[in-house]
């Protein structure tokens, strides 16, 4: 990587760089490198976004290059090392202004946790593996998945014209032993169905260290492979200030995760997946019994 220069000029960071996906990260705030920065955005075109950083007592400014996908930096101090650091989930906030969440003017309150093990598209769709046993966090993503483990399938359902909503699960244990659940409400969404799905299930599974969990909810499976972590950091908030939604539950389902080895996979819905069809037919019957009920 190219020194940067001092003085006014700014100087690009290249983006050439290995992500590493299986690391450990101690569970412990006090032990893990924590880095909260505040960001004002002073202007925004369709080119570049620009803002000034602020780390204890050290600022800087930066623009991001929208086309080339791209950070330059202003000045070289402290400040700007946390910077290159941290640019994978910097250019991840900026993303947000392109969509109108972030406005001229706008503090960021941002958390990162250096090398973190952040997955792309492809790996989403893979088995992702989280083993927060031993005081400790991995994260990594395979093709398969081996290894004796308890299978918790769920999937959540929502009629749109009543608000009437249910979730369905089935628990499988390694020697096949079957359990069914189902709750019903009379307000909800879809993805607090899901999520409170997945919540159900690992009450059940409290005293079971290896479980894996297959669902259709990408809103599931990102929230616990990383946004739950970044969250915590932010006493439960995003970077833009707002209040987690659902956090109550995130909060329950993150300290229901702890000491577990994870496996997530992620199904598509409607696929012929055998055990995710059967939550989904079990959800959407059990929401559409609620709604004649309450005729």
């Amino acid at each position: 990587m190219k020194r940067l220069p001092y003085g006014s000029r700014f100087c690009f960071i290249s983006d050439v760089f290995q992500r590493v996906f299986t690391i450990l990260l101690p569970s412990n705030e006090a032990t893990m490198n924590i880095v909260k920065l505040k960001i004002q955005v002073t202007s925004i075109s369709n080119e570049v976004i620009t803002c000034l950083v602020e780390h204890q007592s050290a600022n800087n400014q930066i623009k991001y290059h929208t086309a080339l996908k791209e950070l330059s930096i202003k000045f070289s101090n402290s400040l700007s090392i946390i910077i290159i650091r941290n640019r994978f989930q910097l250019k991840k906030v900026l993303n947000s202004a392109l969509k109108g969440c972030v406005t001229v003017g706008q503090n960021i309150n941002c958390v990162f946790i250096e090398d973190f093990p952040f997955l792309n598209e492809r790996q989403f769709n893979q088995f992702i593996c989280i083993d927060r046993r031993h005081k400790q966090l991995t994260i990594n993503a395979s093709k398969s998945s081996n290894g004796s483990f308890h299978k918790l399938y769920t999937d959540g359902s929502h009629v749109c014209e009543t608000g009437h909503s249910a979730y369905a699960g089935l628990l499988e244990t390694p020697d096949g032993h079957q359990e069914i659940f189902s709750r019903s409400f009379d307000k909800g969404s879809s993805n607090l169905m899901e999520l409170l799905a997945v919540i159900d299930g690992m009450e059940r599974l409290q005293k079971k260290n290896k479980v894996q969990l297959f669902t259709d909810s990408r809103f599931v499976i990102r929230g616990l492979a990383q946004w739950v972590y970044f969250w915590e950091h932010n006493n439960w908030q995003t970077a833009f200030g707002a209040k987690v939604k659902f956090a109550r539950y995130w909060q329950e389902l993150h300290q229901l995760c702890d000491g577990k080895l994870m496996v997530l996979k992620w199904i598509k819905g409607h696929s012929g997946h055998e055990e995710q069809s059967f939550c989904h037919q079990l959800a959407r019957q059990t929401a559409e019994k609620q709604n004649r009920m309450t005729k």
